[in-house]
């Protein structure tokens, strides 16, 4: 039986990996997007495009795209890389290789951006000069029980495993688990913890939450491994941190970094504090969840401007914690209800989860193979993962093009495929687990406080009603409502800490998802987060769709200035930084910093000179003070030598500024594609040093024979009067 549920499995995945040549051969896809999985795989003058998991974004890296191994790398590894002979001969592991190519890229300050199954739309992967495809890397390299019982794991994996890959893993040959995972499996681990992503369980804060340490490769090749101080451990502070990164070399073994703050900064890095080569995973003895999904009707007020939307009770005694894995579903069109047709109400399904002893339905081979509608342990015809393509999702949007008045009816299609009458018994993953990655939804996520989760509801159906009605572009999708408890992560959307001083202890993420190739996405996406930080200061989950920028990202996390000194740190050269470190704004926090160093700098020069200064007439008028019997040349000379040093040492500190100014304006430039500084007339000149009780000083030269001389004759006179 088992070989043959093995046979039809491989014959199933085969299927289901088929299914972009279906969507490219049946080319139905709108958006330009019919030919993207052929075009995924062509390059163009021997250099390989990489696409993100939707196509709608691309990187054409001009120096390379590197795939790292682990097979020992004998050759060199980059276009332009030139590696000792020796070190090609004994080979370089993976972390080696990566860090080969990170100090390459120091070298001749290029940039680097690892990369994963590019399952975002924030320009996360965006790179001029070298890409790092981590994909290869997908092996577990550790496992160690923490206790005597076994009850939980610390689980070693490498960056590039899928979580699809590696839940099903950890449980064939450890009997672990995580604590939960969200709704779409397709992501790398790295790409998961580095976002923020978060699962379906409220008693639980998002995934990053879940990792123990680190193993990463910072700029000029350097290794360290950061973890979070333990329990009776030193926490190293900053300071401590930084001379011993400062102080080390490529080629060095790992720094083991045990500090709170570094880790809370480094949990949630984008990719552009480092390249993250291993993570080790806190996990705990395999489980099976028992839930309950239901349809439910929430009552929509006719009243417009001053209509009062609730959710119902029983959603809100799930919501305060009834429910460990609960989230639920909102059809955002309002309906007739099927019980009394007096009432207009917004159709939704939720999902209440508890773990259970229960083994549930058939577990074998065949059927989690094809959890299709025949088969009990499934999630129902939504599981199918060949109902899970692209192919389909353009049928069904042609559809609703032709016939927009049942675009509610579409929604409710789709609300029908998870409800339930029977609880549904299964593996902890196959219950939280939508998709695996096969269907390209375009998505955009909301955390706000869960206290303002019905006002925050009722606003974004409101906006969707307006927008669809104004320009004809709808969803077919349901709204995603989810939980999860707050953390301490600087830049994590979960974070405890509201911009308006006040402590959050749980928060929700309400998603509004697009089937691939619809209309105006971007758009309306944009219309909701600006209304949602309006009016509830919402973070936009990262590796989604969003519009953030400096401004907003600095009014929505009060602790970035935190992030920023590790990320200042860890991409001391720049490194790691691309599109997204632009967009965002994190790019500024770089200048700003060196604007400050270099207007402390020149304070200090002009305190210099206004010491000096204020020092030379001290000593000129004890001179003048000097009684009769002084002789006067003698005072005459002593008073010239002194104002001429002066001057001299005014020379000396007005060029330093002058010579830093030339210094920082003739830096190469990281790459053919970075901004050039703009040379206008006010600042293409030496910068001036003003003070306060003195004229402006540009670039001075040595005091002239004629201005010596007509010192010395008034220093003469003055000598003459007081003798």
């Amino acid at each position: 039986m088992n070989y043959i549920g093995s046979f039809f499995k491989d014959i199933y995945q085969k299927m289901a990996g088929s299914c972009d040549i279906v969507d490219c051969c049946f080319g139905l896809r709108p958006c330009h997007q019919c030919i993207f999985p052929c075009i995924k795989k062509c390059g163009y003058a021997n250099r390989t495009v990489f696409y993100n998991y939707d196509g709608t974004e691309s990187v054409e890296p001009l120096v390379d795209y590197f795939k790292p191994t682990n097979s020992l790398a004998t050759k060199n590894l980059v276009r332009g890389m030139s590696l000792d002979k020796a070190v090609l001969k004994k080979g370089l592991t993976a972390v080696e290789q990566i860090a080969a190519v990170i100090n390459f890229a120091h070298e001749n300050e290029l940039r680097v951006r690892a990369v994963g199954t590019g399952s975002s739309w924030s320009k996360l992967t965006n790179v001029r000069d070298i890409l790092m495809d981590m994909t290869n890397l997908d092996k577990i390299l550790k496992a160690e029980p923490q206790n005597e019982d076994g009850s939980i794991y610390h689980i070693e994996v490498q960056a590039g495993m899928k979580l699809h890959d590696l839940v099903r893993e950890i449980d064939v040959k450890y009997g672990m688990s995580l604590p939960c995972m969200g709704n779409y499996a397709g992501q790398t681990i790295a790409g998961i913890i580095s976002t923020s992503t978060h699962g379906t369980g409220q008693d639980y804060p998002t995934m990053s939450n879940f990792v123990v340490e680190i193993h990463m490769v910072i700029a000029r090749g350097i290794q360290i491994k950061v973890r979070a101080a333990a329990d009776g451990e030193e926490d190293e502070d900053f300071e401590s941190v930084e001379r011993r990164i400062n102080a080390a070399k490529y080629g060095d073994a790992p720094l083991e970094i045990h500090s709170t703050d570094v880790f809370r900064a480094v949990a949630v890095g984008f990719g552009s504090l480092g390249a993250i080569y291993s993570v080790t995973l806190e996990c705990v003895p395999v489980y099976n969840i028992e839930e309950t999904r239901h349809y439910i009707e929430m009552d929509w007020p006719s009243d417009k401007q001053t209509g009062h939307f609730e959710t119902p009770s029983e959603l809100k005694e799930l919501a305060s914690g009834a429910g460990r894995y609960f989230s639920f579903f909102v059809n955002p069109f309002p309906r007739k209800s099927w019980q009394d047709a007096d009432r207009t109400v917004l159709r939704s399904v939720y999902f209440s989860g508890e773990r259970t002893d229960e083994t549930g339905s058939c577990q074998c081979d065949c059927c989690m193979a094809f959890q299709c509608c025949v088969c009990t342990g499934c999630r129902g015809q939504s599981a199918c993962q060949i109902v899970q393509t692209d192919c389909a999702a353009t049928c069904l949007q042609i559809v609703a093009n032709c016939l927009p008045s049942f675009i509610p009816s579409f929604a409710d299609c789709g609300l029908h495929q998870f409800a339930r009458d029977a609880p549904y018994i299964q593996k902890w993953y196959n219950v939280l687990t939508f998709t695996n990655g096969n269907l390209h939804l375009k998505t955009a996520e909301y955390c706000i406080p869960v206290e303002d989760m019905d006002n925050a509801l009722k606003d974004i159906v409101r906006i969707m009603q307006d927008y669809g009605k104004l320009y004809r572009a709808y969803t077919l999708l349901p709204i995603y409502v989810r939980m999860v408890k707050a953390d301490d992560l600087y830049l994590s959307p979960a974070n405890r800490r509201r911009p308006d001083g006040k402590e959050v202890d749980r928060f929700c993420y309400i998603e509004v998802s697009f089937l691939p190739g619809a209309y105006g996405v971007d758009e309306f996406h944009r219309k909701v987060e600006d209304y949602m930080f309006k009016h509830y200061m919402a973070r936009p989950h990262w590796a989604k769709n969003h519009f953030l920028n400096f401004n907003r990202v600095d009014k929505l996390y009060p602790e970035l200035h935190k992030w920023k000194r590790v990320y200042l740190l860890f991409n001391s050269d720049g490194t790691f930084d691309n599109e997204f470190t632009r967009k965002v704004g994190f790019e500024d926090l770089r200048d700003c910093e060196c604007s400050s160093e270099k207007e402390q700098r020149i304070n200090h020069v002009n305190c210099s000179h206004r010491e000096l200064c204020s020092e030379t007439d001290q000593v000129s008028e004890t001179v003048t003070q000097q009684p009769s019997r002084v002789n006067a040349a003698h005072a005459q000379n002593y008073q010239n030598e002194l104002h001429t040093e002066c001057l001299h040492n005014h020379h000396c500190t007005s060029n330093v500024s002058t010579v830093d100014a030339e210094v920082i304006s003739s830096q190469p430039m990281k790459s053919a594609g970075d901004f050039l500084p703009s040379l206008t007339a006010e600042n293409s000149s030496p910068p001036s040093l003003l003070t306060a009780d003195s004229t402006v000083y540009t670039t001075s030269t040595e005091p002239t024979d004629k201005e010596v001389a007509q010192n010395a004759d008034g220093a003469s006179r003055t000598l003459e009067t007081i003798v």
